[in-house]
């Protein structure tokens, strides 16, 4: 419902003849004017609006990443669904279903805790990995044949022998 201290802004907007159909009911039923039963829905819904805006304004700088976030997003609803599904199957409450965030959490704890001490192999921040030698290895006569990209070459005579 709008703030009593800001004034609601007026709009004129177009609709589908079956959403006006719609409101046309339920501002029947409410005995409310259209106008203020459409401003009520719309705030009603605002999160959903919030979320979506934040999604396709995401979705224009790094459209793949959100997409993957919309997949991760149908994936938890589907698990979600299943779930209460299951639920509801074998005449378990539904109270007693652990949310998705609840089983992350419990699935990190495990992995942390088996996890050997000393971090798990994980290198300090900061240190480079294991791989990394620092940039180019200066050639060594001992082990260099001079057939590689990083020997140095012995520089040609521009003068034509004679």
């Amino acid at each position: 419902m709008t703030d009593t201290a800001q004034k609601p802004i007026r709009l004129t907007i177009s609709v589908t003849p079956e959403v006006h159909a719609a409101f046309t009911r339920l501002s029947a039923a409410s005995g409310q004017s259209m106008s203020s039963c459409m401003g009520e829905w719309l705030g009603d819904t605002l999160d959903a609006v919030e979320y979506t805006a934040t999604l396709m304004e995401k979705a224009r700088m790094a459209p793949k990443m959100v997409m993957r976030e919309v997949h991760a997003y149908a994936l938890g609803l589907v698990d979600e669904t299943g779930a209460v599904l299951n639920a509801m199957r074998s005449g378990q409450p539904i109270t007693d279903i652990p949310s998705t965030a609840e089983k992350v959490r419990a699935a990190r704890a495990a992995a942390a805790s088996d996890k050997p001490e000393g971090g798990g192999g994980r290198r300090r921040a900061g240190s480079p990995p294991p791989c990394n030698t620092g940039g180019k290895v200066p050639p060594s006569p001992e082990r260099d044949d001079g057939s590689h990209a990083a020997a140095p070459r012995a520089k040609r005579s521009t003068r034509s022998k004679q």
